[in-house]
């Protein structure tokens, strides 16, 4: 017998902080139904998808073919952050435009219902040394998602999750995979009642953020 990893544990709700510098487009992903797919070297890390090789595997008579296959790989896979929580702060000052974007709100189990077959998700591994490939045991699209699945541990307060598909839009067409919007509380107040306005008309629920000394917390619209 052999022991294996089970993960029993996932979470309710993922979320993604937005900047609504292009609303348009943001309230368009939301009204059709996409989430958009970025290639790894689109990110803002420059660090991401740096690995290393074992002795072992360079060794190999064909580690370079191997190699050339993981890292073509890499570039073919699409990348959708998430984030576990909805209230950090430093998150709300890094990707939603300094508290002037949104933190979109989605339903974990309805996306894994209504997106398309061979889509994965994955909670990232922080660690203070890039991954190491040691095998070639597995196919180069495993070993590149493995790959990808790891960043520097500096970034651990992002408690990022990954969904891996194929770049530009995947569709899950139910916009009830959306359960709420969070509004930053900079946001301009024309832009405020022009979201809540079109994310109601779709049956969404949004909530305001207030700031109260360091701490910060959520009300749900009032706006009739």
């Amino acid at each position: 017998m052999t022991a294996t990893i089970e993960s029993y544990v996932t979470p309710f709700r993922l979320y993604r902080y937005r900047s609504m510098e292009n609303l348009e487009r943001e309230i368009n992903a939301i009204e059709r139904g996409y989430l958009h797919c970025s290639a790894f070297v689109d990110l803002n890390d420059p660090m991401e998808g740096l690995f290393s090789s074992s002795h072992q595997l360079r060794n190999k008579a064909r580690y370079r073919g191997i190699r050339n296959s993981i890292v073509s790989r890499k570039d073919e896979t699409g990348i959708c952050s998430f984030s576990e929580t909805y209230d950090h702060e430093l998150m709300w000052a890094h990707y939603a435009n300094k508290f002037r974007g949104v933190c979109v709100a989605y339903s974990l189990s309805r996306l894994l219902k209504n997106l398309p077959r061979g889509v994965t998700f994955v909670r990232l591994y922080y660690n203070e040394s890039v991954p190491t490939i040691r095998t070639a045991n597995k196919q180069p699209g495993e070993l590149a998602q493995m790959v990808l699945s790891y960043k520097n541990y500096r970034w651990i307060y992002e408690r990022e999750w990954r969904m891996f598909a194929k770049l530009g839009n995947v569709s899950y067409g139910d916009a009830n995979c959306v359960t709420r919007v969070y509004l930053g509380s900079r946001m301009e107040v024309e832009r405020r009642h022009e979201i809540i306005d079109r994310l109601k008309s779709l049956g969404i629920k949004t909530s305001e953020m207030a700031i109260d000394k360091y701490a910060i917390s959520f009300e749900p619209t009032r706006r009739s």
